[in-house]
């Protein structure tokens, strides 16, 4: 009885660095997965800024349009840079570039109407370079397109 007793000296010591290997492996994988949920929740946050302002600029063409029947002019428009966020700190600077137009035509849908298609860019990176992975701090875009429609004097062949 006594030798079955003195085989099992260790064993204990074994059973402890096992449960801490699990515990290790278990705390670090909750640490990256709350660093990255928190990430995301910010570049959610961005996104939903860079839409906020692309739509302003879009509701600007509107407003400045709202009377006009003929094609959208764009002269009063202009892009430039603003800050996302400043929490940390670290600004993060976004790029709302000029708005881009396209006239264009469809006969099938119907002669003496054409219209113009208006988009806006909006460039950004999410943060500093000090995340874990450079995968996450790649350049996002977003671009947000209206299209205004109006009556031609020109049949459309």
């Amino acid at each position: 009885m006594k030798k079955i007793l003195s085989s099992q000296r260790g064993f204990g010591l074994i059973q402890v660095l096992g449960a801490l290997i699990i515990v290790t492996i278990s705390l670090s994988g909750l640490f990256i997965s709350a660093y990255f949920a928190r990430h995301k929740a910010i570049e959610n946050y961005h996104y939903r800024v860079a839409l906020l302002k692309a739509t302003q600029k879009l509701e600007e063409i509107k407003y400045n349009h709202r009377n006009k029947l003929s094609s959208v002019v764009l002269n009063d428009v202009y892009g430039g840079t603003f800050i996302m966020d400043d929490e940390d700190g670290d600004k993060v600077v976004a790029t709302i570039h000029p708005p881009q137009k396209s006239t264009f035509t469809d006969p099938t849908v119907a002669n003496y109407i054409a219209y113009d298609v208006i988009e806006i860019k909006v460039t950004w990176k999410d943060g500093p370079a000090r995340y874990l992975r450079n995968s996450l701090n790649k350049t996002k875009t977003l671009v947000l397109r209206e299209d205004y429609f109006y009556r031609t004097d020109v049949v459309i062949p």
